[in-house]
């Protein structure tokens, strides 16, 4: 498996975004899910890549894009994406969106009014209450969870990925999972 990288960079209004584009042919845009990254779509980049133009991003708050105290919620998500669509030229794109992405991309075509060729969602989180018990048991007691020590944080973050994986998952997987970089 070769290191999933990000060559380029987008300043929104946001924050800046780190995205890349392979291939040639129409155009196909992937936004990933959280708390994941695009190194989850590192797979079908390259398959797509064969036949279509891949354009893929982090979205903002994940991976190699920006990370500081900032506004990361689905509010600002698809605000982001509607000024990377812009900055891409991108008029009437597929979009392929999985979870939160798969939201950020509903978002982004009946809020921002952009239009999109075919809309492909995966597991989107368009239905509120949404995420695990996990992550609503660490929202309600997110101050008991500021201060555990990192072998013990990585332990959790660890076994949740894993746990959402039917298949044994590989140490290099988990890794890039949960440090792109």
């Amino acid at each position: 498996m070769g290191q999933h990288r990000l060559t380029k960079s987008f300043s929104s209004t946001y924050g800046k975004i780190s995205y890349d584009i392979k291939g040639e042919g129409p155009s196909v845009v992937l936004v990933h899910g959280t708390p994941w990254s695009s190194f989850n779509w590192r797979h079908i980049i390259p398959a797509l890549s064969q036949w279509v133009t891949v354009y893929y991003y982090d979205l903002l708050g994940y991976g190699y894009s920006e990370k500081t105290d900032i506004d990361v919620s689905l509010g600002v998500q698809n605000k982001v994406l509607s000024e990377l669509l812009e900055f891409w030229g991108l008029k009437n794109p597929m979009m392929i969106g999985h979870n939160f992405g798969g939201t950020t991309v509903l978002r982004t075509h009946l809020l921002e009014e952009h239009n999109f060729e075919k809309i492909i969602l995966i597991d989107p989180v368009a239905i509120a209450p949404w995420g695990s018990p996990f992550f609503s048991h660490v929202n309600k007691y997110e101050s008991a969870f500021q201060g555990i020590p990192e072998y013990i944080h990585d332990a959790m973050v660890s076994t949740y990925v894993r746990g959402a994986m039917y298949k044994e998952m590989d140490n290099e997987t988990l890794k890039g999972i949960k440090d792109p970089g």
